[in-house]
Parts: structure tokens; C-alpha cells; sequence
């Protein structure tokens, strides 16, 4: 079986759908959970290259999948993106070393997919660190 590409961790089970469906369609593989500690449980037993982390989620949310990242710095991704409808002001409030960028919602997934995949290096771009702010505004 093929290691994936992307965790999406996301609790909106249609935007879940929606956003996984966009990551295949580029041909990433693609992994998904539906809150913070799903996500966590796949943090710890695989590595992905992207993570696409939303705040706002009952039970374990996104700050504290955050916090278990500055806990274990080997289990990292490459990039971890944050998916939230909060205000962009949150990006300030957000460690610029385990976070590289903020999507605010609504966003285009079209173009989410796009940037993810970039992201990954497949499409032969670099895979340096990225902090881009309300890039699918």
C-alpha cells in the first residue's frame, strides 16, 4: 500500500469528501479524519508530506493536534496548512515553525488541490517552506 500524500483533518464530513475527491483527482494519495484525534492516531503511525488541519472541531481540535506536533517534531509534515473560517488575524496566534499556511473558508478546493500538490512536489516545483496568508479567499 502506498503511504499518503495528504492528511486532510476535518470534521464537516461533506467538506472532508469534497477536498479528498479534489486531492485524488491531482493523483495524491490521500488520507482522512474526522477530528483532531483521528488525526493524531495517523500522525503517530504514518508520515504525510501535507497535513490540512482545520481549528474548529469537537472532541480534539486543531490546536491541540498542534500542540502533540511541538511534542513530536519527528512526526512533523513537510507542510501543515490550516483550514478555518476564523479570522486571518489567527494566523499571528499560529507557530510559523509547524505551520506553513492558512486557508480561510470559503476557499476555491480547485485551487486548494492545486497548492497542496505543489506543496507535495509533484509537479516538479520546490518543497521549500511556504507561510502564505487567505490564499483561497
Amino acid at each position: 500500500m502506498t503511504t499518503p500524500d495528504v492528511l486532510v483533518i476535518e470534521d464537516e464530513t461533506p467538506l472532508l469528501k469534497l477536498i479528498a475527491t479534489a486531492l485524488q483527482r491531482e493523483n495524491l494519495t490521500v488520507a482522512t479524519a474526522k477530528d483532531g484525534g483521528e488525526g493524531i492516531e495517523c500522525l503517530s503511525r504514518e508520515k504525510f508530506g501535507v497535513v490540512l488541519l482545520d481549528l474548529m472541531m469537537p472532541r480534539v481540535n486543531g490546536w491541540e493536534v498542534i500542540d502533540w506536533l511541538k511534542q513530536h517534531p519527528d512526526r512533523r509534515p513537510h507542510s501543515l496548512i490550516v483550514v478555518t473560517a476564523a479570522d486571518r488575524n489567527i494566523f499571528a496566534e499560529l507557530d510559523p515553525e509547524i505551520v506553513n499556511a492558512i486557508i480561510v473558508k470559503p476557499f476555491d478546493t480547485w485551487e486548494l488541490a492545486g497548492y497542496v500538490k505543489r506543496c507535495c512536489g509533484h509537479d516538479g516545483g520546490d518543497r521549500r517552506h511556504r507561510r502564505v496568508v487567505g490564499l483561497m479567499i
